[in-house]
């Protein structure tokens, strides 16, 4: 299984910045987390053990910021909290999350003396593992972001030509903002990167579904901004057609899922034949009496050995 790119320089990136915030900023940093873990209600507080839950307005503010800076996402995330409450909590945890990422990032930028969210600026001169940890130095995880995101950025070059050199031009101009512009962009594009090498069947269904995606809000967009009803009758005509071909995708994903467990279930029932074939041979009493012999041959001719190196 692929390691999935974007949540790999996501994970770094947090696990590198948390080594060099101050405690009195992680402890700020800390509490925000808290609030990012917390499961919100869709309609008020959440009652329960944990950190603290959002009220309905602090989840409309929420929403309100994230309008200002992505209306389509905004627009999203207010239908699927109408449509599916538990869906709608866990992608507004995810998002909180990433803003939690990103000011830690640039909080670590500050601290080291250059431009804040630089991803080379989060670490110094190569730094051991202490003793008794399994935690990699800040170099070995400065290097393993530096290779995630190489590797993501090639993958929008070759998928994504207009991407990749948005975020280019963000990094050049306005480098403060470059690491939650790339989190953005790996949200996006990064499960379509993770599966264009090894499956492009997938990978092109997935495409096929993100463009679909967008027309779709497009035409929401259009319908609840129109007040002429044939033009909104023709627009939802439309979006009955790109509503249909959504589900043509889904159907196709799942035949391909279908066809690689049954292409997986043949080679395992290929395997339990051999399996069994070997058993049965093994059982036979003639086979372990030959294999006996053959043993008690080699351990009674076997030449002593004299270890040089001992």
């Amino acid at each position: 299984m692929r390691t999935n790119l974007w949540k790999a320089i996501l994970v770094a990136a947090c696990v590198l910045a948390i080594t060099g915030v101050s405690q009195t900023k992680a402890g700020d940093l800390a509490k925000e987390e808290q609030v990012a873990a917390a499961p919100p209600g869709p309609d008020g507080p959440m009652m329960g053990k944990g950190p603290p839950e959002l009220t309905k307005e602090q989840i409309d503010h929420i929403l309100a910021e994230i309008k200002e800076k992505d209306p389509q996402e905004a627009n999203e995330l207010t239908q699927l909290r109408q449509k599916d409450p538990n869906a709608f909590r866990m992608e507004l945890r995810n998002h909180m999350r990433e803003q939690f990422m990103s000011r830690m990032l640039e909080q670590k930028g500050a601290q080291q003396g250059g431009p804040a969210g630089q991803p080379h600026a989060m670490a110094g001169p190569g730094t051991p593992p202490k003793a008794g940890h399994d935690m990699p130095g800040p170099e070995f995880m400065r290097e393993r972001i530096q290779e995630k995101t190489d590797e993501f950025l090639k993958c929008l070059k070759e998928n994504y030509p207009d991407e990749a050199t948005k975020l280019e031009q963000i990094k050049k101009d306005n480098p403060d903002q470059y690491v939650r512009a790339l989190m953005i962009s790996g949200k996006k594009y990064g499960r379509i990167c993770d599966v264009v090498k090894d499956d492009p069947n997938l990978a092109k269904v997935l495409k096929q579904q993100m463009e679909l995606k967008g027309k779709r809000a497009e035409l929401l967009k259009q319908i609840g901004a129109t007040k002429d009803e044939k033009q909104k009758k023709t627009l939802t005509t439309e979006l009955e057609q790109i509503v249909g071909q959504q589900f043509d995708l889904i159907v196709k994903r799942k035949q391909m899922a279908y066809e690689d467990l049954t292409k997986k279930l043949a080679d395992l029932q290929k395997e339990v034949t051999q399996r069994k074939a070997e058993v049965e041979k093994w059982n036979g009493k003639d086979f372990k009496s030959q294999k006996v012999k053959e043993r008690v041959t080699e351990l009674v001719n076997e030449p002593e050995k004299f270890e040089w190196d001992n």
